[in-house]
């Protein structure tokens, strides 16, 4: 009777332990299930923040300056926190975070009307002729590089102030075939445009040009097309302005598949 009392006492003891044992793996179970879609919750939030700053211009009134702005957020992400991460002579890299985790380079494309921007049949400041296609990617603003020198230059030149009030009054200041009468009124635009007391021109190939005083410029100072003179300047900030103004169609939006992030933007 004893044995038998003894044989339930152990088998009870055995039981409760299993029963124990039983309910820890399926708390440590509970809790890696918990831990796991907690970080899962994490990460899909991450990966809405991130798209959210890019889904911000998938719209059919995308303008110029909000492309520009794309590009440079694109660029951005993709040497610090994408594959695409500028590796130094050490090989470390700015984008660690992209590096391990495998995150995917963006890539934005989109097509310029460059007849839209030119003030006359002539381009100065963007390549190519009718509808030009360009695609940034990887971790170099490319269409910003082409472009960035020469209008730092001319803002350097003549001032943000005098090129806006310049390009404003592009037909007054540079009209074609004009009468004596409106070659006057010409030059008196731009004196009262252009807030510099001397302005240098800007070659195309970025060098300084000619050094004029402002108070005494006359028609032929402005009529001269070539290269490095008022007339080109001005024309070339008119494209970039033009540019700026564009309105733009996100056509497309390409997501990575594994990790559902943003991958490519076509405007």
């Amino acid at each position: 009777m004893e044995n038998a009392s003894k044989a339930l006492i152990m088998a009870g003891a055995l039981l409760i332990s299993l029963v124990i044992i039983s309910a820890l793996i399926l708390m440590f179970s509970n809790l890696s299930s918990y831990q796991e879609t907690s970080t899962q919750g994490e990460r899909s939030a991450q990966v809405v923040e991130f798209n959210n700053r890019f889904e911000t211009y998938n719209r059919t009134d995308v303008r110029g300056s909000d492309l520009y702005s794309l590009l440079n957020s694109a660029i951005n992400y993709n040497r610090t926190q994408s594959t695409a991460g500028i590796r130094d002579s050490s090989n470390t890299t700015w984008a660690d975070e992209g590096q391990d985790l495998a995150y995917q380079p963006i890539e934005i494309k989109f097509t310029i009307d460059i007849t839209q921007l030119t003030a006359d049949s002539r381009n100065r400041l963007f390549s190519g002729s009718g509808n030009t296609t360009y695609t940034v990617s990887g971790n170099t603003n490319t269409f910003e590089n082409s472009i960035k020198d020469m209008i730092l230059k001319l803002e350097n030149a003549y001032g943000t102030s005098s090129l806006t009030n310049l390009t404003t009054g592009l037909t007054k200041i540079f009209p074609t075939n004009p009468s004596i009468s409106q070659q006057n009124d010409a030059v008196s635009a731009f004196k009262s445009a252009c807030k510099r007391s001397t302005i240098t021109t800007v070659r195309n190939n970025g060098n300084s040009g000619t050094t004029y005083n402002v108070s005494a410029i006359t028609w032929n100072d402005l009529k001269d097309d070539g290269n490095g003179t008022i007339k080109e300047n001005i024309y070339a900030y008119y494209e970039y302005v033009q540019f700026k103004r564009a309105h733009f169609d996100c056509t497309d939006v390409t997501y990575d598949n594994k990790t559902g992030r943003i991958t490519r933007n076509e405007i």
